[in-house]
């Protein structure tokens, strides 16, 4: 490592200074791997070795037979590994801290200023205090108060922090995807001080050897994102996440019309729900009334809820009489339809198919169940299939809706991020096979995914649900672009385009979407949230928007 490493065997603490002798952090070797049955606290002790460029702590426990802790120090980052030896179902992972009786939980120390998490969960701050926390992971939702984290699952298991002089670095995460059974990375931010947290909720059985992820703080960024970049570029020298699958399909990046901002203006005018107008009706009404302003979608998205069950996803006919005679006539017209599917919903799914709680209760589809797997993989066939809808892929949502809790019971050994990613897996692998230029839209921007979605989509702009949901939609909309361009280098970005406040918010992000990624538009007549109508002046203003953008990425109008 450039700089200096101070050792305190007694404390366990590797004081990391800078070349100019300035402190980055007072790193605790110490962790606890904590079981279903209780903590894993360090006994008595511990014996400590320094060989080289090599720390290791082993500890007796009161869980383990053995826990070891190593840091390895290179000239440009410092690596730190736990592996634990025993039987036990694992609950949490401690990683920079951990339980030593009688002093209770000992953190890491750190002369950290600020911390840029990747995971949007705040509408107005991008960077916040180093002494606060935030969480990056699969589990979130924007109707529970505490949990509006949703909006990335996962984002790249990586944090970037900054000291007062502007220096960044980047703490991530380094494993297998496989290997990621947990549903949460928690930084634990405090006074001085932090460590991380993993939740994996009882289900890593280990009868032998576990290992947590490895911990990487590699220095020397220029800011967050270059912090985040190197480690996707690690990962990928590694061999932990795909690098990317080449050539994107000019198709992909045609301007989009997504119809879940132009059905809820419906359902704030009628009072129900915003699903209730996922037909072909509106549809059709929607399409004509952009057209009339020579606004010509390349995709076209048909959101929740054009099909009667979540699970089984066969169109609901009193919604779409003919959906595959509708897809048909939009291919002679030279545009491409993305089905809206709803992850995890076990609406429609036998019992067998699911993850359940302890009683038997469905709470999620199972992608390691068989039957689970096989209902999945026969909706996918049927939506992208030429004897079923024929449509052109799909738009996943609802990532953050995957399965969490000790309770829940399922068949394989996978759980939270390595769920998801088996998950998507099936769902990727049967379009692929109906379909080969079938585009599955994610919101997953973590380097592991990328060989499970083909575009990352921004996703709302605003949780409705939150205590504050305003704030600035260019810069929180450029943040968001930039994480997914930097986890996923090369991969499309899904713009989005709802919920925007106002007529002008919604114009001003409209000029920036091309910039950011694939214009996308929510809107067909009205701004559902203000209730302003798009004037023939608002809509050639998007018409102009994607000729120039069509122009620069040399793509044809559909009906041209």
């Amino acid at each position: 490592m450039t700089g200096r490493l101070r050792w305190d065997p007694h404390r366990l603490i590797a004081e990391i200074r800078d070349a100019d002798d300035r402190l980055w952090f007072r790193l605790r070797l110490l962790s606890s791997v904590d079981t279903l049955d209780g903590p894993d606290e360090t006994l008595g002790e511990p014996e400590v070795s320094h060989r080289g460029n090599r720390i290791e702590v082993r500890c007796a426990s009161s869980r383990w037979r053995s826990r070891v802790t190593t840091l390895e120090y290179h000239d440009d980052r410092l690596e730190l590994r736990t592996a634990v030896r025993g039987e036990g179902r694992v609950r949490t992972g401690h990683l920079l801290g951990g339980w030593w009786p009688p002093r209770g939980f000992l953190p890491s120390g750190s002369a950290l200023r600020e911390l840029y998490s990747p995971n949007p969960d705040h509408p107005r701050r991008i960077v916040r205090p180093a002494a606060e926390p935030a969480v990056i992971g699969v589990v979130g939702d924007g109707a529970e108060p505490g949990v509006g984290r949703w909006l990335f699952a996962p984002a790249p298991w990586c944090f970037a922090v900054s000291r007062s002089d502007g220096a960044w670095a980047g703490i991530g995460l380094a494993a297998p995807v496989s290997e990621q059974n947990f549903t949460a990375l928690h930084y634990t931010g405090g006074t001085d001080g932090f460590a991380l947290r993993l939740d994996y909720e009882g289900h890593t059985r280990v009868a032998g050897e576990f290992e947590t992820p490895a911990v990487v703080i590699r220095f020397g960024a220029r800011d967050p994102v270059a912090a985040l970049r190197a480690h996707r570029d690690l990962l990928v020298a590694r061999g932990l996440a795909p690098r990317p699958a080449g050539a994107v399909p000019a198709h992909w990046r045609q301007p989009m019309f997504c119809g879940w901002g132009a059905q809820n203006h419906l359902a704030k005018s009628a009072g129900r729900p915003a699903r209730d107008f996922a037909t072909q009706r509106h549809y059709d009404d929607f399409l004509r009334e952009l057209e009339a302003c020579d606004v010509v979608p390349g995709t076209i998205v048909i959101d929740d809820k054009w099909q009667r069950r979540y699970a089984t996803n066969r169109p609901d006919e009193r919604k779409w009489p003919d959906l595959a005679g509708w897809i048909a006539d939009r291919h002679r017209r030279g545009q491409r339809i993305l089905l809206w599917w709803k992850a995890w919903d076990p609406e429609g799914a036998p019992p067998e198919a699911c993850v359940r709680l302890p009683d038997g209760t469905p709470v999620a589809l199972d992608p390691e169940s068989p039957r689970g797997r096989e209902l999945i993989e026969e909706a996918v066939g049927f939506l992208l299939g030429p004897g079923g809808l024929d449509a052109d892929g799909l738009k996943v949502d609802f990532l953050a809706r995957t399965p969490s809790g000790v309770a829940p019971r399922h068949s394989g050994p996978s759980w939270g991020a390595a769920l998801l990613h088996e998950l998507l897996r099936v769902v990727h692998d049967r379009a692929k096979l109906r379909k080969p230029d079938a585009l599955i839209v994610t919101h997953t921007p973590n380097p592991a995914f990328a060989d499970v979605t083909d575009m990352v989509r921004l996703n709302d702009i605003r949780m409705l649900d939150a205590v504050d949901p305003d704030g600035p939609v260019v810069p929180q909309m450029t943040y968001r672009a930039a994480v997914a361009r930097a986890a996923l280098p090369g991969t499309p970005v899904d713009t989005d385009g709802w919920c925007l406040p106002d007529r002008a918010t919604w114009a001003e992000y409209l000029r920036v979407q091309p910039d950011l990624g694939v214009p996308a538009l929510y809107y067909a007549t009205h701004i559902d949230h203000s209730g302003e109508p798009l004037r023939p002046a608002d809509l050639a203003e998007v018409a102009s928007t994607w000729r120039s953008y069509r122009a620069t990425h040399d793509l044809p109008t559909p009906g041209s």
